[in-house]
């Protein structure tokens, strides 16, 4: 029969020292009977479990005083330092827009004007851009004119209809966004304001026909509503104030003050920048 160190019987009672010698007596049973290994596990797995713990909970309360100890300085960030629209969708830098545009002068005393016009631009950033005009114009005699003319007042005043207009103007785009059409569709669109040179020859309504030539100053607003990456819808509104120059009244008074105001509504193209 097996004997232990101390040369008792594994059946008979004995009393251990110490904790040492109470796991040997329990390894010597475990090469001797089959839950012996169970009977080991039993023991040491709630001691694995509560240093495995402390270890973590230990890290844990380390790396999180180190942290408080140590901040990180990130600075101070500027409302400046943040950009609302990281990268346009729809970008106008370093590309030529082409369009043409039909609109109306419907705001003149005695005439309402339809027109054509062409127009070319640069941008030469989101924000800038230039921008020439060559428009034509199809003068009416309106309502009010009609009246005057007719043989219950019999007054012939001397209007002019506007016939050909050239411009070149600076583009200013500060505003670029988008908007939802019922929920479906995200449409973007930028706000411009323009300002520059006008010029506009005019005609005489009256049997004469006689012209006049006006120079002036531009300023307008309009949007640009982006179809795709090479075509936009654009609404426009401009005014010309303009410095009549009539030959036939040149003796009497020769300059007067007018003002040509536009709506428009046009197609654009633009094309392939760098």
């Amino acid at each position: 029969m097996w004997r232990s160190s101390t040369g008792r019987s594994p059946t008979s009672p004995a009393t251990y020292p110490s904790e040492s010698l109470r796991i040997d007596r329990v390894a010597h049973q475990a090469s001797l009977t089959p839950n012996g290994f169970r009977r080991m596990r039993s023991l040491a797995h709630p001691a694995l479990v509560a240093v495995a713990l402390s270890g973590i909970v230990s890290s844990m309360w380390s790396s999180t005083a180190a942290a408080q100890a140590n901040p990180i300085d990130i600075g101070v960030i500027k409302d400046s330092d943040r950009s609302v629209v990281q990268k346009l969708l729809y970008s106008k830098e370093g590309r030529v827009e082409l369009g043409g545009h039909l609109g109306w002068m419907p705001f003149d005393t005695f005439t309402t004007t339809p027109i054509v016009a062409l127009t070319g631009g640069y941008h030469f950033n989101e924000e800038w851009g230039a921008e020439v005009v060559f428009d034509y114009g199809f003068a009416l005699e309106n309502h009010s004119y009609r009246l005057l003319t007719s043989e219950a007042y019999g007054i012939s005043p001397d209007a002019y209809g506007h016939i050909l207009g050239v411009g070149a103007h600076a583009l200013w785009s500060p505003i670029y966004a988008k908007f939802s059409w019922r929920g479906k569709k995200v449409i973007h669109h930028d706000v411009y304001a323009l300002g520059g040179f006008a010029s506009a020859l005019e005609q005489a309504l009256m049997p004469d026909a006689a012209t006049a030539f006006s120079p002036g100053m531009s300023i307008g607003v309009g949007m640009r509503f982006y179809l795709n990456q090479d075509s936009t819808l654009r609404v426009q509104f401009k005014d010309d104030l303009l410095v009549q120059n009539r030959v036939k009244t040149e003796d009497s008074q020769s300059q007067f003050l007018k003002q040509n105001v536009a709506v428009t509504v046009g197609y654009t193209r633009l094309l392939k920048g760098k």
